[in-house]
This record gives structure tokens, C-alpha cells and sequence, in this order.
């Protein structure tokens, strides 16, 4: 049914486009629109290629599109609708050759629906037939195909049950459908027709023609609407250059690095070769242009500017002004007439309010906002025309080595420059890239000095093969990827972080099963180093040591260089004869050499100083025992501390029996009152009488009880007293500062 409507739109275009009268017709209505005017200007612009792409690690590109104009022309450039937020905040446009930038426009980005809501047609994206016949209801038609033509207005469309036919089945069978069209004649005659594969409808109504028209411009427009037409005007004389840049959302592009060597001993030569991926995703081709990868991060950020974006504003309500009322005045008292003078010949004008806008124009040799932001990193400069060298064995001349052979199938042609804060590489074949495809281009290739070697470490107690790399190619090695080839085949692949020139880096890529680490022994002491005693404070200061064998045994057939990294901690220091080869951040980094079959042990140790105080006159039994024991149990410090020792046990001892008499007093107490409740509730009978006497006798017992624990607690408090000055006595006194 939806196709049938597309081709009633295209049958009811052509034959209106068919009939002189109705030609003639819409011409004189509708002489020229600016529509067509577009299309026109459209016609005369030439597109501008893009001739230079920088690409960032933060995910943007930097285009430039240049070329020549001559006298007033119209340039393009092609981009699609998810840049469009960057070029408007982006875009520069320079006359390079004193002409001027008028202005620069861009085909619509308003959704499909509100466009077609403002046409006069009531039709969606995707009409049905009959939703298009219900759409140019009233027109004039002409229906021809079922007998003689019928013209008039249209009236209605329906669909209607046709009859059954003849067929021998039962009323459950669906009933086919048609559509009618009802039609009335200039005559006042209606008539309904059916329209079948013969039935040709034709408007005879210009203006409805140029709106439908219009309605289908929009879908055929809307086929390509992620791509948007950006049409710059630049006028002048002459032969011209124009120059026109803008950023974008790119794909970042990626490092992928290969290491060739051969069995050539531990420490060797090996060819780095560096490749970079790159994706085209923009809405343009790139044909020989001049590609730079950056690994700086400039400052950027994306802002909806393409979004219609309003403020608000205050609402001020309308000034209200006083209204004078009517008054009455007295006479004068010295009965003189009064007299009204009259301001002839002067009439106060009006007042009168307007609202007025203004608008002002200029023109400059150049068009648009600026962009900038600090950014560090490196760049390269890649380019396509790369030549790719067979290599041809020459009989009988001896073979050539596999990676000797490797460097001779790519040439870079680069040079590489070196800046205070990024890298560059600059070949001299620039690079095609059509829109939607990507491209691998070779951007380096040296040799380098690397050192084959086992890779140990506690965080990853597996063995690793890997590659003590120094980067003597002069340039910053970028973030990556690389595979190793190791007497022509594969021997691993791994990750590597940007490497500096002159910088040494371990990459692993592959496991080293026949070494084994493990550890020996490992030994923890602290050792009391100074004890200062002074107004009751006890500061202390030890060594901790720690202390680790490394046992690493090869089981290979050749020869291991064992790199074992030993895990750094905050505060500590080796204290070991044996020196790391290499310090990093986290670990220390040791050689250990062994040869087949052999175990060889590797001893590390550390040292820590820890800082610890006390207030002597708080400092119990535990206390004491827990620091002379972890500070190595030392005799001196236990004579200079075992006073202070004594005489807080013996206050502690008396803090303990004051403790005990409040608990028997306490006692007392609650007996006592239990023996009181009980006396109030006894009457005067000859047996409670008894018992009342007997509560009476326990009670003055218990006051006697209570009265001599009150004398022996205020003897011990008192007591108390004098330990304590005792004990501030010995604390005060202690005055010490000893090396152990």
C-alpha cells in the first residue's frame, strides 16, 4: 500500500509537470522562490578538500581544508551532523590573499516531522494512499483509466467490501477491498470510482503541485541527512587561496610496535618497527593529505551550540501613573477680580512611545572562533607511499637474516624532530584514506639495544620472557601495543607505555617456565637504638630489619639472566650488600645470573626506624613488658624503668583494696535497705515484735561494720596519697638519654 502511495505521488507530479495550462500556471503564481535560488547558488560552489588531519590522544581532530578561489565563489565542506556542534565552535575560515569571508550556512538540522509540519500538506513520513487522497481533499483532479475522464473536485476516499464472488465458499473467506474516490464535477455531478492498476489520478491545481513538490524535496533530503553541505561565500579578485579549520570528534588512533631479533646472545640488536592505526569516520574522503598524530591532550569539550537555546527574562509589569482628581480654589480676600490667564499659541505635545531594534554589519578577512589549550605529548607526521620491497634470495649468495630482512621491506623515509614538549615524525608521501575506512601505516623503524632477560615478580609469581629495551631511536616511543618475532616466528606480544629517548623499559610477552623463585627464609627483629626519659615521657627509638633470601633455579638448557623485583615500602631502606641494577616507584630491581641447572640464592635486606613515646606515670605492668620485650629485651632499659615500675604496682595495689572496702560498703548499703523495707512492713503482733528486734540488732551491726570500713578506706586513700607522690617523685626525677 506504501509503495502504491510513492507511486501516486510521482504519477500525480508527472502528469501535472505534463499539462501546459497547469505549467503556465504555476510559473505565474510562483515566478521565483528561494528554493530554487539555493539550489542555484548550489550549483556555482565548488567543494574544498580537506589537504591537512591532526590527530589527538583525547579523541579530536584537527582538519584544515584549503584551495583556490577566484572572484566571488562559493566554497563546500562536507561534514556530518554529529561534527556539527564542533565546527560552529570551531570554525576559522582566512582569505589568504586579501579577499573577504561574507558569511558561511549550512543545510537544516530540524528533525524530518517539524519541517513537514509546516508544510500546508497534512502527510507523515510514510503515508499510505489513503492517507495522501485525504490529504488534497477539495483539489482539482482528473481521473482517467476506467472509461471516460472524469474532472472535479475530490471529495472523499474510502474503502469499501467488493462483492463476493461466484467462488463456492463459506462467509468465513475475508472479502476483498478497494478504494473509492468520490468526485464532483464543475457541473454539480458526483460520481465514485474505484481505483484499480488502470485508474490514473492527475492535479490539475498548481499551487497543491509546488507543495507536494516541496513535500517530496524533504524526503529525498532527508536521505542524507547525517551529512551536512557547510557553503562558505568569499568574494574578491583575482586568483585566491582560502584556508578553512575546524575540530572533531575522531576514533583515537593507536601505536602497534613489532621486535625482531634472532638468537643472536643476551644482549643484542633488534629492529623496532612502529605502526599506526588510523580511522577515517568523518563525512569526507581524505585524498593526499598531510596526517600528523599527536600524543598531547589540548583542553576540549563538546557544547549543544547547534541547539536553539533560550534565556529568560524578568517580567516587568506596566508602570502605573497617579490620576489627578478635580479640586476647588477660594476667591481672593482683596476683592479684586481674578482674572484666568490663558497660554495662547502653545499646545504640549503628546507623549509617544516606541520600540526600535538596530542592527550593524562589518566585514573582516576572516570568520570564526578560536580554539586553544596547552598540550604536551608528541606528534607524527605520517604519509601513504610507503614502498614495500620484496626481498629476492640470489642463489648462491649465503641467506639473509630474518630481521635483516625485516628492515628492508618497509621504508618510513621519516625525521624525526625533537620540541620541548611533544614529538614529531614527518614523512614526505602524504596518505589517502577514503570516509568509513581505516589505514596501518608504517611511522618508524630503527634498531635498538635490548637485553633478553627472565622477569620476576612477587605480584606475579610466574616467570616472564621479556626484553630489557633501551629506546636509542631519539624519538618518544607512544603508548601501544608489540609483538615479538624471535628467529621468524612469534614469540609473544604485550603492552608498553610511552617510552622517552635514552629510556630503558622491561617488556614482557611471554612466560619463562623453566625458572623457578621462591623464598628461603625471611626474618623480622627490632633492635632498640635510643631511650630518652624526660618530665615523665619515654621516647624510644628502634631499628626494624627485615630480612629475605630469593631462591631462583634454572631449568633450562641456556643460560638466565633472572631480573627479581623486590617490592619497596614506604620508610624503608636496603641494608644489604647487594645493589638493585634498577629502582623503580614500587620495587627494587636485582640481577641474579644462572646457568643451566644452577640455584642461586639472593639475599635482600631492610631497615626501618620507628618513632614510639609513653607518659611513664600512666604505664602499667603490660605496658612495660610489651616494650621491653619488642625492643629487644634490653637489661638497661628494665634497670632504668623498674622503679617507676614498682611504685606503680604498689599504687595499683591500692587502687585495688580502695576497690574492695566501696564493694563491701556497697553491700552494706543494699542489705540495709532491704532490712528497713521489711521493718515497715511488720505489725505489732508478739511475732513481729520478734522479728523487729532481730532486724534492729542486724542493723546497728551493719552500721558498726560500715563505720570501720569507712575509717580503713579513708586510711588506705590517704595512703594512696603518699604513692602517688612517690610515684611523681620517681617519674619527675628520671632523667635520662641512653644509645643501646
Amino acid at each position: 500500500m506504501r509503495s502504491s502511495a510513492a507511486a501516486l505521488v510521482a504519477s500525480l507530479l508527472s502528469s501535472s509537470l505534463l499539462n501546459p495550462a497547469n505549467i503556465a500556471a504555476q510559473q505565474a503564481a510562483a515566478p521565483t522562490t528561494p528554493r530554487v535560488l539555493r539550489a542555484a547558488k548550489e550549483a556555482t560552489a565548488q567543494s574544498l578538500p580537506v589537504r591537512s588531519v591532526a590527530l589527538y590522544k583525547n579523541g579530536v581532530g584537527f582538519f584544515e581544508h584549503a584551495g583556490e578561489v577566484t572572484g566571488n565563489q562559493q566554497v563546500t565542506i562536507d561534514f556530518t551532523s554529529e561534527q556539527l556542534n564542533d565546527v560552529l565552535q570551531t570554525l576559522t575560515a582566512i582569505d589568504l590573499n586579501g579577499g573577504k569571508i561574507n558569511g558561511a550556512g549550512y543545510n537544516s538540522t530540524t528533525p524530518l516531522d517539524q519541517q513537514l509540519k509546516s508544510l500546508p500538506l497534512a502527510l507523515s513520513q510514510n503515508p499510505t494512499e489513503a492517507d495522501l487522497y485525504q490529504a488534497i481533499r477539495g483539489a482539482r483532479i482528473e481521473v482517467t483509466g476506467n472509461g471516460a475522464a472524469v474532472t472535479g473536485r475530490l471529495l472523499n476516499v474510502e474503502s469499501r467490501d467488493l462483492p463476493a464472488g461466484n467462488t463456492g465458499s463459506g462467509d468465513d473467506k475475508p472479502r476483498p477491498m478497494a478504494q473509492f474516490l468520490t468526485v464532483v464535477s464543475d457541473g454539480g455531478g458526483v460520481r465514485t470510482i474505484q481505483l484499480n492498476s488502470q485508474t490514473q489520478v492527475r492535479l490539475l491545481d498548481g499551487a497543491l503541485h509546488q507543495d507536494l513538490s516541496h513535500y517530496l524535496e524533504l524526503l529525498a533530503a532527508n536521505r542524507g541527512g547525517g551529512l551536512r553541505h557547510l557553503t562558505l561565500s568569499a568574494t574578491g579578485t583575482g586568483a585566491r587561496q582560502i584556508r578553512v579549520s575546524y575540530i572533531s570528534e575522531v576514533p583515537v588512533w593507536k601505536s602497534t610496535y613489532r621486535l625482531i631479533f634472532s638468537d643472536g646472545g643476551q644482549k643484542q640488536q633488534a629492529t623496532l618497527q612502529s605502526w599506526a592505526v588510523i580511522d577515517n569516520t568523518v563525512g569526507t574522503d581524505w585524498n593526499n593529505v598531510q596526517l600528523s598524530l599527536i600524543a598531547g591532550s589540548p583542553q576540549s569539550f563538546v557544547q549543544p551550540i547547534s541547539q536553539p537555546y533560550y534565556t529568560r527574562r524578568p517580567e516587568i509589569g506596566l508602570p502605573q501613573e497617579a490620576q489627578l482628581a478635580p479640586q476647588t480654589h477660594d476667591a481672593a480676600i482683596n476683592g479684586r477680580e481674578l482674572k484666568k490667564e490663558v497660554l495662547g499659541g502653545y499646545a504640549p505635545a503628546p507623549l509617544s512611545v516606541g520600540n526600535g531594534t538596530g542592527i550593524g554589519s562589518g566585514n573582516a578577512s576572516g570568520l570564526g572562533p578560536g580554539s586553544g589549550g596547552n598540550y604536551g605529548g608528541g606528534a607524527m607526521r605520517v604519509g601513504q607511499g610507503v614502498a614495500m620491497n620484496s626481498l629476492v634470495a640470489a642463489s648462491p649468495a649465503p641467506p639473509t637474516a630474518y630481521e635483516d630482512s625485516a628492515a628492508a621491506s618497509i621504508t618510513p623515509n621519516a625525521a624525526a624532530n625533537a620540541y620541548d614538549d611533544y614529538f614529531e615524525y614527518k614523512l614526505n608521501q602524504p596518505i589517502t584514506i577514503r570516509k568509513n575506512e581505516s589505514a596501518m601505516v608504517p611511522v618508524l623503524q630503527s634498531k635498538v639495544d635490548v637485553e633478553r632477560v627472565t622477569l620476576w615478580s612477587s605480584t606475579q609469581p610466574r616467570p616472564l620472557r621479556a626484553l630489557w629495551l633501551t629506546n636509542s631511536t631519539g624519538a618518544t616511543l607512544d603508548r601501544g601495543s608489540f609483538s615479538v618475532i624471535e628467529n621468524g616466528s612469534f614469540g609473544g606480544e604485550g603492552l608498553v607505555d610511552p617510552i622517552h629517548p635514552s629510556e630503558r623499559r622491561l617488556l614482557s610477552y611471554a612466560a619463562d617456565d623453566a625458572v623457578r623463585v621462591s623464598t628461603e627464609s625471611r626474618l623480622d627483629s627490632r633492635h632498640l637504638q635510643q631511650a630518652t626519659m624526660h618530665q615523665g615521657v619515654l621516647k624510644m627509638s628502634s631499628r626494624e630489619i627485615a630480612e629475605i633470601t630469593y631462591v631462583v633455579r634454572n631449568s633450562g638448557t641456556s643460560a638466565r639472566m633472572v631480573i627479581v623485583e623486590h617490592a619497596r615500602r614506604n620508610g624503608w631502606e636496603l641494608d644489604s650488600d647487594t645493589a638493585p641494577a634498577e629502582t623503580t616507584p614500587n620495587a627494587y630491581r636485582y640481577r641474579v645470573a644462572a646457568a643451566p641447572g644452577e640455584t642461586v640464592r639472593l639475599h635482600v635486606g631492610e631497615r626501618h626506624t620507628i618513632a614510639q613515646s609513653w607518659r611513664l606515670a600512666t604505664m602499667n605492668e603490660q605496658t612495660f613488658d610489651v616494650i621491653i620485650l619488642t625492643n629487644g629485651n634490653d637489661p638497661k632499659l628494665r634497670q632504668e624503668l623498674q622503679p617507676i615500675l614498682e611504685a606503680r604496682r604498689q599504687l595499683t595495689e591500692i587502687d585495688n583494696q580502695i576497690k574492695d572496702k566501696q564493694t563491701q560498703i556497697d553491700s552494706i548499703s543494699k542489705d540495709q535497705d532491704r532490712l528497713r523495707n521489711n521493718l515497715s512492713a511488720l505489725k505489732n503482733s508478739a511475732e513481729e515484735r520478734d522479728l523487729i528486734r532481730r532486724y534492729t540488732r542486724e542493723l546497728n551491726e551493719q552500721e558498726d561494720q560500715f563505720a570501720a570500713l569507712r575509717k580503713e578506706q579513708d586510711a588506705l586513700k590517704q595512703k594512696r596519697t603518699q604513692a602517688q607522690a612517690d610515684l611523681d617523685a620517681k617519674v619527675g626525677s628520671l632523667e635520662t638519654d641512653q644509645s643501646f
